[in-house]
Protein backbone atom coordinates (compact mmCIF):
# COMPACT_ATOMS: atom_id res chain seq x y z
CA UNK A 1 0.00 0.00 0.00
CA UNK A 2 1.23 3.76 -0.86
CA UNK A 3 -0.39 6.82 0.53
CA UNK A 4 0.66 10.48 -0.40
CA UNK A 5 -0.92 13.33 1.86
CA UNK A 6 -1.43 15.83 -1.34
CA UNK A 7 -2.07 12.93 -3.83
CA UNK A 8 1.28 14.65 -5.87
CA UNK A 9 2.25 11.78 -7.71
CA UNK A 10 -1.32 10.11 -8.18
CA UNK A 11 -0.02 8.21 -11.01
CA UNK A 12 1.56 5.74 -8.73
CA UNK A 13 -1.53 4.99 -6.77
CA UNK A 14 -2.99 4.32 -9.68
CA UNK A 15 -0.55 1.67 -10.34
CA UNK A 16 -0.05 -0.12 -7.26
CA UNK A 17 2.90 -2.10 -7.82
CA UNK A 18 4.88 -3.69 -5.01
CA UNK A 19 8.33 -3.55 -6.69
CA UNK A 20 7.64 -0.35 -7.33
CA UNK A 21 6.79 0.88 -4.02
CA UNK A 22 9.64 -0.85 -3.15
CA UNK A 23 12.68 0.38 -4.98
CA UNK A 24 11.26 4.05 -4.47
CA UNK A 25 9.73 4.59 -1.68
CA UNK A 26 10.27 5.11 1.66
CA UNK A 27 8.84 2.47 3.97
CA UNK A 28 6.83 4.08 7.13
CA UNK A 29 4.98 0.80 8.52
CA UNK A 30 5.90 -2.80 8.11
CA UNK A 31 3.80 -5.60 9.24
CA UNK A 32 4.63 -8.31 7.00
CA UNK A 33 6.00 -10.29 9.95
CA UNK A 34 2.51 -10.39 11.29
CA UNK A 35 1.00 -11.40 7.95
CA UNK A 36 0.07 -7.63 7.64
CA UNK A 37 0.45 -4.85 5.24
CA UNK A 38 3.56 -2.32 4.15
CA UNK A 39 3.05 1.31 3.82
CA UNK A 40 5.32 3.62 1.70
CA UNK A 41 5.07 7.16 1.13
CA UNK A 42 4.67 8.79 -2.31
CA UNK A 43 8.25 10.94 -2.65
CA UNK A 44 7.69 14.83 -2.77
CA UNK A 45 9.70 14.58 -6.28
CA UNK A 46 8.97 11.36 -9.03
CA UNK A 47 11.94 9.35 -9.23
CA UNK A 48 13.20 10.26 -12.82
CA UNK A 49 12.25 6.91 -14.79
CA UNK A 50 9.16 6.76 -13.26
CA UNK A 51 8.36 10.72 -14.47
CA UNK A 52 6.91 10.39 -17.81
CA UNK A 53 3.89 7.89 -16.30
CA UNK A 54 0.75 9.68 -18.04
CA UNK A 55 -1.16 11.27 -15.33
CA UNK A 56 -4.60 10.11 -17.08
CA UNK A 57 -7.18 7.24 -16.71
CA UNK A 58 -8.06 7.83 -20.37
CA UNK A 59 -6.81 4.39 -21.02
CA UNK A 60 -8.58 1.03 -21.56
CA UNK A 61 -6.08 -1.08 -20.39
CA UNK A 62 -6.95 0.93 -16.78
CA UNK A 63 -10.26 1.21 -17.23
CA UNK A 64 -12.12 2.00 -13.82
CA UNK A 65 -15.27 2.02 -12.88
CA UNK A 66 -16.75 5.24 -13.86
CA UNK A 67 -18.84 7.82 -16.46
CA UNK A 68 -15.54 9.45 -17.04
CA UNK A 69 -13.42 8.99 -20.47
CA UNK A 70 -11.34 5.63 -20.93
CA UNK A 71 -13.55 4.10 -17.56
CA UNK A 72 -16.08 1.39 -17.87
CA UNK A 73 -19.41 0.13 -15.54
CA UNK A 74 -19.79 -3.32 -16.64
CA UNK A 75 -18.88 -3.48 -20.15
CA UNK A 76 -19.90 -6.48 -22.53
CA UNK A 77 -18.32 -6.33 -25.75
CA UNK A 78 -14.74 -5.56 -27.57
CA UNK A 79 -13.49 -5.25 -31.10
CA UNK A 80 -11.14 -4.29 -33.62
CA UNK A 81 -10.70 -2.24 -36.36
CA UNK A 82 -8.65 -2.57 -39.84
CA UNK A 83 -6.80 0.28 -38.11
CA UNK A 84 -5.82 -1.52 -34.47
CA UNK A 85 -8.27 0.76 -33.11
CA UNK A 86 -10.27 -1.16 -30.04
CA UNK A 87 -13.50 -0.59 -29.86
CA UNK A 88 -15.48 -1.08 -26.18
CA UNK A 89 -19.19 -1.69 -25.58
CA UNK A 90 -19.50 0.32 -22.36
CA UNK A 91 -22.82 -1.24 -21.59
CA UNK A 92 -24.22 0.46 -18.43
CA UNK A 93 -22.96 3.56 -19.31
CA UNK A 94 -24.75 3.05 -22.88
CA UNK A 95 -22.01 4.36 -25.09
CA UNK A 96 -19.33 2.75 -27.49
CA UNK A 97 -15.59 3.66 -26.28
CA UNK A 98 -12.96 4.08 -28.90
CA UNK A 99 -9.24 3.61 -28.28
CA UNK A 100 -6.02 3.75 -30.26
CA UNK A 101 -3.85 0.88 -30.44
CA UNK A 102 -1.97 1.72 -27.40
CA UNK A 103 -4.70 1.93 -25.45
CA UNK A 104 -5.61 5.95 -25.45
CA UNK A 105 -9.21 7.38 -25.57
CA UNK A 106 -9.97 8.75 -28.83
CA UNK A 107 -13.86 9.16 -28.88
CA UNK A 108 -17.40 8.12 -28.10
CA UNK A 109 -19.88 6.51 -30.36
CA UNK A 110 -23.83 5.94 -29.61
CA UNK A 111 -23.88 8.30 -26.82
CA UNK A 112 -28.14 8.60 -26.40
CA UNK A 113 -28.71 6.09 -29.16
CA UNK A 114 -28.09 3.15 -27.07
CA UNK A 115 -29.29 1.26 -24.18
CA UNK A 116 -27.44 -1.74 -23.52
CA UNK A 117 -24.41 -2.24 -26.02
CA UNK A 118 -23.17 -5.89 -26.21
CA UNK A 119 -21.61 -7.52 -29.23
CA UNK A 120 -19.84 -5.24 -31.45
CA UNK A 121 -17.98 -6.56 -34.80
CA UNK A 122 -16.58 -4.25 -37.75
CA UNK A 123 -16.56 -5.28 -40.87
CA UNK A 124 -14.29 -4.94 -43.88
CA UNK A 125 -15.45 -1.16 -44.62
CA UNK A 126 -15.04 -0.19 -40.94
CA UNK A 127 -19.05 -0.19 -40.06
CA UNK A 128 -19.67 -1.26 -36.99
CA UNK A 129 -22.51 -3.50 -36.12
CA UNK A 130 -23.80 -3.26 -32.21
CA UNK A 131 -26.45 -5.67 -30.41
CA UNK A 132 -27.92 -3.58 -28.36
CA UNK A 133 -29.82 -5.38 -25.71
CA UNK A 134 -31.63 -2.73 -24.42
CA UNK A 135 -33.24 -1.38 -27.83
CA UNK A 136 -33.76 -5.41 -28.68
CA UNK A 137 -32.26 -4.52 -31.94
CA UNK A 138 -28.81 -3.98 -33.98
CA UNK A 139 -27.90 -0.82 -35.09
CA UNK A 140 -25.00 -0.66 -37.98
CA UNK A 141 -22.76 2.13 -37.70
CA UNK A 142 -20.11 4.44 -40.41
CA UNK A 143 -16.59 4.19 -38.78
CA UNK A 144 -16.95 7.39 -37.48
CA UNK A 145 -19.97 6.33 -35.60
CA UNK A 146 -22.75 7.76 -38.13
CA UNK A 147 -25.93 5.85 -37.96
CA UNK A 148 -26.99 3.94 -41.15
CA UNK A 149 -29.78 1.50 -40.35
CA UNK A 150 -31.61 -0.30 -37.44
CA UNK A 151 -32.28 -3.95 -37.49
CA UNK A 152 -35.02 -5.16 -35.70
CA UNK A 153 -34.16 -8.64 -36.80
CA UNK A 154 -37.16 -11.46 -38.19
CA UNK A 155 -41.02 -12.28 -36.88
CA UNK A 156 -41.53 -10.56 -33.62
CA UNK A 157 -38.06 -9.25 -33.63
CA UNK A 158 -34.75 -9.60 -31.29
CA UNK A 159 -35.28 -10.34 -27.47
CA UNK A 160 -31.84 -9.26 -25.92
CA UNK A 161 -29.22 -9.19 -28.79
CA UNK A 162 -26.17 -10.60 -27.12
CA UNK A 163 -23.55 -10.91 -30.06
CA UNK A 164 -22.93 -10.04 -33.23
CA UNK A 165 -20.00 -11.65 -35.83
CA UNK A 166 -18.92 -11.62 -39.09
CA UNK A 167 -18.52 -14.15 -41.99
CA UNK A 168 -15.74 -14.26 -45.02
CA UNK A 169 -18.79 -13.60 -47.23
CA UNK A 170 -19.71 -10.58 -45.35
CA UNK A 171 -22.92 -12.34 -43.44
CA UNK A 172 -23.45 -10.94 -40.44
CA UNK A 173 -24.33 -13.89 -37.65
CA UNK A 174 -26.50 -12.31 -34.66
CA UNK A 175 -26.66 -13.94 -30.73
CA UNK A 176 -30.90 -13.77 -30.37
CA UNK A 177 -30.25 -14.50 -27.08
CA UNK A 178 -34.13 -14.19 -25.54
CA UNK A 179 -35.50 -16.08 -28.46
CA UNK A 180 -32.87 -18.48 -28.07
CA UNK A 181 -31.57 -19.01 -31.79
CA UNK A 182 -28.94 -17.47 -34.51
CA UNK A 183 -29.69 -15.20 -36.89
CA UNK A 184 -27.93 -14.40 -40.36
CA UNK A 185 -28.55 -11.50 -42.12
CA UNK A 186 -26.58 -9.80 -45.79
CA UNK A 187 -24.92 -6.76 -45.09
CA UNK A 188 -28.49 -4.75 -46.15
CA UNK A 189 -30.32 -6.03 -43.18
CA UNK A 190 -31.52 -9.09 -45.21
CA UNK A 191 -32.64 -12.10 -43.26
CA UNK A 192 -30.72 -15.12 -45.04
CA UNK A 193 -31.69 -17.64 -42.63
CA UNK A 194 -31.59 -18.73 -39.15
CA UNK A 195 -31.69 -21.66 -36.82
CA UNK A 196 -31.87 -22.91 -33.24
CA UNK A 197 -34.86 -23.13 -30.24
CA UNK A 198 -34.69 -23.93 -26.87
CA UNK A 199 -33.62 -27.56 -25.42
CA UNK A 200 -30.66 -29.53 -24.72
CA UNK A 201 -30.33 -31.09 -28.25
CA UNK A 202 -28.01 -31.14 -31.37
CA UNK A 203 -28.81 -27.22 -32.61
CA UNK A 204 -30.94 -26.21 -30.19
CA UNK A 205 -29.88 -23.51 -27.12
CA UNK A 206 -30.06 -22.39 -23.67
CA UNK A 207 -29.48 -19.07 -23.85
CA UNK A 208 -26.87 -19.15 -26.15
CA UNK A 209 -23.99 -16.22 -25.27
CA UNK A 210 -21.43 -15.52 -28.44
CA UNK A 211 -20.86 -16.43 -32.15
CA UNK A 212 -17.63 -16.56 -34.08
CA UNK A 213 -16.95 -17.70 -37.76
CA UNK A 214 -14.11 -19.17 -38.61
CA UNK A 215 -12.87 -17.15 -42.12
CA UNK A 216 -11.25 -19.99 -43.79
CA UNK A 217 -14.15 -22.94 -43.51
CA UNK A 218 -17.03 -20.50 -42.80
CA UNK A 219 -18.25 -22.75 -39.59
CA UNK A 220 -20.03 -20.69 -37.54
CA UNK A 221 -19.10 -21.80 -33.49
CA UNK A 222 -21.70 -20.86 -30.69
CA UNK A 223 -21.18 -20.93 -27.16
CA UNK A 224 -23.65 -22.81 -25.57
CA UNK A 225 -23.10 -22.25 -21.68
CA UNK A 226 -26.21 -23.14 -19.73
CA UNK A 227 -25.72 -26.77 -21.68
CA UNK A 228 -21.77 -26.50 -21.07
CA UNK A 229 -20.43 -26.95 -24.91
CA UNK A 230 -20.05 -25.43 -27.87
CA UNK A 231 -21.87 -26.29 -30.83
CA UNK A 232 -20.58 -26.10 -34.40
CA UNK A 233 -22.87 -25.15 -37.56
CA UNK A 234 -21.85 -24.73 -41.43
CA UNK A 235 -22.74 -21.24 -42.28
CA UNK A 236 -26.83 -21.98 -43.25
CA UNK A 237 -27.23 -23.52 -39.71
CA UNK A 238 -26.76 -26.98 -40.29
CA UNK A 239 -25.21 -28.70 -37.14
CA UNK A 240 -21.76 -30.23 -37.34
CA UNK A 241 -20.68 -30.99 -33.86
CA UNK A 242 -19.88 -29.82 -30.46
CA UNK A 243 -17.48 -30.58 -27.83
CA UNK A 244 -18.48 -29.75 -23.49
CA UNK A 245 -16.86 -27.11 -21.79
CA UNK A 246 -18.01 -28.09 -17.92
CA UNK A 247 -16.90 -25.38 -16.11
CA UNK A 248 -18.88 -23.19 -18.11
CA UNK A 249 -22.13 -25.10 -17.04
CA UNK A 250 -21.89 -25.17 -12.90
CA UNK A 251 -22.59 -21.39 -13.11
CA UNK A 252 -22.60 -19.51 -16.88
CA UNK A 253 -23.34 -15.45 -16.41
CA UNK A 254 -24.23 -15.63 -19.83
CA UNK A 255 -21.23 -13.04 -21.43
CA UNK A 256 -19.31 -15.95 -22.14
CA UNK A 257 -17.50 -14.98 -25.68
CA UNK A 258 -15.98 -16.99 -28.71
CA UNK A 259 -12.25 -16.00 -30.59
CA UNK A 260 -11.02 -17.87 -33.43
CA UNK A 261 -7.74 -17.35 -35.07
CA UNK A 262 -7.76 -19.61 -38.33
CA UNK A 263 -4.36 -19.24 -38.83
CA UNK A 264 -2.92 -20.79 -35.96
CA UNK A 265 -6.25 -23.00 -35.56
CA UNK A 266 -6.91 -21.81 -32.48
CA UNK A 267 -10.45 -20.93 -30.12
CA UNK A 268 -10.53 -19.19 -27.35
CA UNK A 269 -13.31 -19.54 -25.09
CA UNK A 270 -13.95 -17.10 -21.92
CA UNK A 271 -15.55 -18.34 -18.80
CA UNK A 272 -16.80 -15.38 -16.54
CA UNK A 273 -17.33 -17.52 -13.41
CA UNK A 274 -13.65 -18.66 -12.87
CA UNK A 275 -11.65 -15.58 -14.67
CA UNK A 276 -9.87 -18.14 -17.09
CA UNK A 277 -9.35 -18.16 -21.21
CA UNK A 278 -9.67 -22.12 -22.37
CA UNK A 279 -7.90 -22.65 -25.76
CA UNK A 280 -8.78 -24.95 -28.14
CA UNK A 281 -8.30 -26.25 -31.61
CA UNK A 282 -11.15 -26.06 -34.24
CA UNK A 283 -12.00 -29.83 -33.35
CA UNK A 284 -12.18 -28.98 -29.90
CA UNK A 285 -9.58 -30.44 -28.38
CA UNK A 286 -8.54 -28.58 -25.50
CA UNK A 287 -5.03 -26.88 -25.21
CA UNK A 288 -4.69 -25.24 -22.49
CA UNK A 289 -6.02 -22.03 -20.62
CA UNK A 290 -4.70 -18.58 -19.77
CA UNK A 291 -4.99 -17.65 -15.84
CA UNK A 292 -2.71 -14.88 -15.35
CA UNK A 293 -1.75 -14.14 -11.66
CA UNK A 294 -2.34 -11.14 -9.35
CA UNK A 295 -1.86 -8.15 -10.42
CA UNK A 296 -3.16 -9.03 -13.41
CA UNK A 297 -5.85 -11.66 -12.82
CA UNK A 298 -8.87 -11.48 -14.81
CA UNK A 299 -12.13 -10.06 -13.31
CA UNK A 300 -15.33 -11.65 -15.03
CA UNK A 301 -14.08 -11.80 -18.92
CA UNK A 302 -16.98 -10.48 -20.77
CA UNK A 303 -15.29 -10.25 -24.01
CA UNK A 304 -12.61 -11.30 -26.55
CA UNK A 305 -11.18 -9.76 -29.43
CA UNK A 306 -7.86 -10.92 -31.56
CA UNK A 307 -5.52 -9.55 -33.28
CA UNK A 308 -1.61 -9.34 -34.36
CA UNK A 309 -0.95 -12.58 -31.73
CA UNK A 310 -2.98 -10.72 -28.88
CA UNK A 311 -6.00 -11.36 -27.37
CA UNK A 312 -7.81 -8.19 -26.21
CA UNK A 313 -10.19 -9.62 -23.28
CA UNK A 314 -12.41 -7.20 -21.66
CA UNK A 315 -13.00 -7.19 -18.04
CA UNK A 316 -16.54 -6.76 -16.76
CA UNK A 317 -16.30 -6.57 -13.18
CA UNK A 318 -12.79 -5.02 -13.14
CA UNK A 319 -13.89 -2.57 -15.46
CA UNK A 320 -10.42 -2.66 -17.99
CA UNK A 321 -8.97 -4.45 -20.89
CA UNK A 322 -6.31 -6.99 -20.49
CA UNK A 323 -3.98 -7.84 -23.63
CA UNK A 324 -2.26 -11.37 -23.34
CA UNK A 325 0.40 -11.86 -25.95
CA UNK A 326 -0.19 -15.08 -27.69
Amino acid sequence: MAYDNAVRQAQFIRRPNQELYATYFPKVYDATQYNGMIIYKVPDTPPPKLSSLPESVSNMFEGGKGTGKGEFDLPAGIAVDGNGNVLVADTNNRRIEKFSPTGSFLTIIGQGELAAPNGIAVDRNGNLYVADAGNHHVQKLAPDGTFIAEWKGPDAGFYGPRRVAIGSDNSIYVVDQGHTRIVKFNPDGQVLTMWGSKGNGDGQFDDPASVAVDPATNKVYVADPRNGRIQVFDSDGKFLTKWLIPEWKGKPYGFEDLAIDSKAGRLYASSTNINAVFIFDLNGNRIGSLTPKPPDQLEGPSALALTDRKLYVLNMFGNHVSVIDL
